[in-house]
């Protein structure tokens, strides 16, 4: 009874509302990425990734995993513009998002399972 009353008290009340509250704004406040690093990350990340060219159908774990990098990649991207979108990064971008349906039909004509 007496938890009962100390947590009623106006007080008490006020701080518990006041304390929520500030963990509610704290959470929406996300902090605002920084365009110029990941644009610099994601064009170094780009020249890293594998290509499908060189990776062959026949070869289905190779081939399946390469588009399911360069899925990722691509929604990483997308992600990226969404965030940054006058980023000097928009053009290669935007080239990844063209491409990504293609590959996710080409994931899905080869029975590629996800990994990631």
């Amino acid at each position: 009874m007496n938890f009962l009353r100390t947590i009623l008290q106006p007080n008490a009340l006020t701080a518990g509302i006041l304390l929520l509250l500030g963990f509610i704004a704290a959470a929406r406040a996300a902090p605002h990425p920084d365009c110029t690093l990941e644009a610099a990350a994601l064009r170094n990340e780009q020249a890293d990734l594998p290509r499908l060219e060189f990776a062959s159908p026949k070869d289905r774990p190779p081939y399946c995993i390469t588009l399911e990098t360069l899925i990722a990649f691509a929604g990483r991207a997308k992600e990226h513009i969404a965030q940054c979108p006058n980023s000097d990064y928009a053009g290669a971008a935007a080239a990844w998002l063209k491409a990504q349906p293609n590959y996710r039909k080409l994931f899905t004509q080869n029975r590629c399972k996800r990994t990631l």
